[in-house]
């Protein structure tokens, strides 16, 4: 009896220590826009409540990237307190290297959430937990950047292949491609090129059949900034597809943009309006719909662009239209939203699709197409229209705290 009374009070007192334990640490919630690896977040950060949901935390931390010039990426967090922490509000940036692995990244990302949390843990009574030092090397605050012996340039060539098959069926995919890019805040150059060979062989009754796809292009694209709100520049392209009927095309589209907010703060909104118009030039394989096997249009078009993230979740909507000048009939529309959303505590929808209104295929081969180009996808086709959609529903309910990570099995 006493040894049960004993252990009775060592439970109650253990589970008292416990829930004064978690009641000390701050709540957190992180939205992570980006990959995160939780096991090891979690294990490395160790004083903080991880809560399932965002209204329930004292520290909501919204963490999004964008890609650099040199192909690494600036990462961004941005840490906004509740409750007793209403007060503080801040964001902070830093930068990974192009060629850092996944550990190296989520080292990084560790240090920096720990560095934001800093703000917030001395305003609790676990300020008197905390040890730090400060260790200077000598000479540090002389250090200057480094030179850039590639002067901004990043170069990326690769190549992809792929081979299936079995006793009817045989196919083999060939993917090329090459890229140079030079991006700093003042401008942007990419040229890129990329080439693709399809084919597929069928055995059937009356012998062996094969269909043949092939692509490539090059594109290239400059744009200047002005302000922080403006840009201009043009993009143009050369190319050839055996699917869009195409032995050659080649388009010149000047433009530009203005983003109602800055530049700098992308990550977390962006409103920009995109004004092209030039020249687009077709050599064609076939004899077209309109009866040209050649000709060179006019065309312009306008991208309305409109993003955002913040601790509701995030909504995008892409709007824009395309329209060829010597017949304004001939053009395409088209609407690309998308909708992540935490309605309230546990329950979050995402919905999104794309949609457009076709009038513009002025490629489409005259000639009869066969069931074999249609159902192999082999020629490309009038239409009216395209579109895509997806819906989907969350609810979590149950425990709100998420501390734990257990990576057995």
């Amino acid at each position: 009896m006493k040894f049960a009374l004993t252990f009775t009070l060592s439970l109650l007192l253990s589970a008292f220590l416990f829930a004064q334990n978690l009641t000390n640490r701050p709540d957190i919630f992180i939205d992570c826009q980006m990959n995160c690896d939780w096991i090891y977040i979690k294990q490395e950060i160790q004083f903080v409540n991880y809560m399932q949901n965002r209204q329930e935390a004292d520290i909501y931390i919204l963490a999004t990237r964008q890609t650099t010039g040199a192909g690494g990426r600036e990462v961004q967090l941005a840490f906004i307190g509740n409750n007793d922490f209403s007060a503080i509000k801040d964001t902070t940036k830093y930068f990974t290297d192009p060629n850092a692995t996944d550990a190296i990244e989520r080292e990084q990302f560790v240090k920096e959430l720990k560095k934001g949390l800093l703000q917030f843990l001395v305003q609790t009574p676990m300020i008197d937990q905390i040890t730090y030092d400060v260790e200077l090397e000598e000479g540090e605050a002389e250090i200057s950047a480094e030179d850039d012996p590639w002067n901004n340039w990043v170069f990326n060539i690769g190549g992809n292949g792929w081979l299936n098959g079995e006793a009817s069926f045989s196919s083999i995919d060939l993917t090329g491609r090459f890229s140079a890019s030079k991006i700093t805040d003042r401008q942007k150059l990419r040229l890129s090129t990329f080439y693709n060979y399809e084919k597929s062989t069928f055995k059937l009754t009356g012998g062996d059949e094969s269909f043949v796809k092939r692509s490539y292009n090059f594109r290239l694209l400059y744009v200047k900034s002005l302000s922080p709100n403006w840009s201009v520049g043009l993009n143009t392209r050369t190319g050839s597809t055996t699917f869009g009927n195409t032995d050659i095309s080649t388009t010149f589209k000047p433009a530009i943009e203005y983003n109602i907010f800055p530049y700098s703060e992308a990550s977390t909104r962006r409103f920009s309006f995109n004004y092209s118009i030039g020249p687009e030039y077709y050599n064609y394989t076939d004899t077209t719909i309109y009866n040209n096997l050649s000709e060179t249009r006019m065309r312009h078009g306008l991208d309305i662009e409109f993003n955002q993230t913040q601790k509701w979740g995030n909504v995008s909507l892409d709007i824009g239209v395309q329209q060829y000048l010597h017949n304004f009939q001939l053009f395409n529309a088209y609407l690309n939203p998308n909708i992540e959303w935490q309605i309230f505590k546990g329950l979050s929808i995402n919905i999104g699709g794309y949609a457009s209104f076709v009038s513009d295929r002025i490629n489409i081969a005259k000639s009869d197409i066969s069931d074999e180009d249609i159902l192999l996808q082999i020629k490309q086709l009038d239409t009216d229209f395209t579109y895509f959609t997806y819906f989907g529903l969350n609810y979590r309910f149950g425990s709100k705290y998420n501390n734990y990570v257990n990576p057995r099995f």
